[in-house]
């Protein structure tokens, strides 16, 4: 950790580039039919499903999420965290405000991962078995068991039609029990379209967490305030 400010900098514009979102208009095609949209909207995801959001190198185990449903290794985000604070104890003004991860408890570890083929990670619904990876289906993860599970498992627990499984449940009442350990606990979309959807649901569990008490309060009891 050499804390070397001018290293951060371009560290963080590389990462700038490299957040790929749609536009609405381009999501608004893809629902349509548009087939390039779709395409696009997959290899994307795809991406993000296997690449670190921090270091932009493939995923290493363990895995974690955090409140904007983004995907990082554990060890990025250690590494993350000791930079800036060499860079807070110097006083440097190079701090990435955009990083809302500050310490280990503000992110949730990945329970159902494992390592497949050529070391590459792999996150399968313990449902459903779908993978993640496939860029095909939404994923929500548990904040308090750490359980990665297709929205069309969480569907399926709440008796939801058919024809919706596929979607993610949307709640103003972030609290939920995972389908497949029964933990209750609150869920955290994964890997979301836009941005602004991330922003969206960070604020709204920020609020839910910080009316638990902390946002990295991982029990296995999790309570509406």
């Amino acid at each position: 950790m050499g804390g070397d400010g001018q290293a951060l900098s371009n560290k963080r514009r590389i990462l700038e580039k490299s957040r790929v979102f749609l536009t609405a208009d381009e999501l608004r095609k893809g629902d349509n039919g548009g087939g390039e949209t779709t395409r696009k909207l997959k290899e994307e995801k795809v991406l993000r499903w296997s690449h670190c959001g921090l270091s932009l190198e493939p995923l290493q185990l363990p895995v974690v999420f955090d409140l904007y449903g983004r995907l990082y290794s554990k060890k990025a985000v250690l590494d993350n965290i000791l930079e800036k604070r060499s860079l807070h104890k110097q006083n440097s003004s190079d701090l990435n405000s955009d990083m809302k991860i500050s310490k280990l408890s503000d992110v949730c570890e990945v329970s159902n991962v494992e390592e497949g083929k050529d070391r590459k990670v792999l996150i399968r619904c313990p449902v459903t078995g779908y993978d993640s990876a496939s860029g095909l289906h939404q994923f929500l993860g548990f904040w308090s068991c750490g359980h990665v599970v297709a929205c069309a498992a969480v569907n399926e627990s709440v008796g939801k039609p058919a024809a919706a499984k596929k979607d993610c449940p949307v709640d103003d009442d972030p609290a939920s029990v995972c389908p497949f350990c029964g933990a209750t606990s609150f869920a955290v979309h994964l890997i979301l379209d836009q941005e602004s959807d991330e922003v969206k649901q960070y604020r709204r569990l920020r609020s839910f967490t910080e009316c638990l008490g902390s946002v990295g309060a991982q029990t296995r009891d999790v309570e509406v305030c």
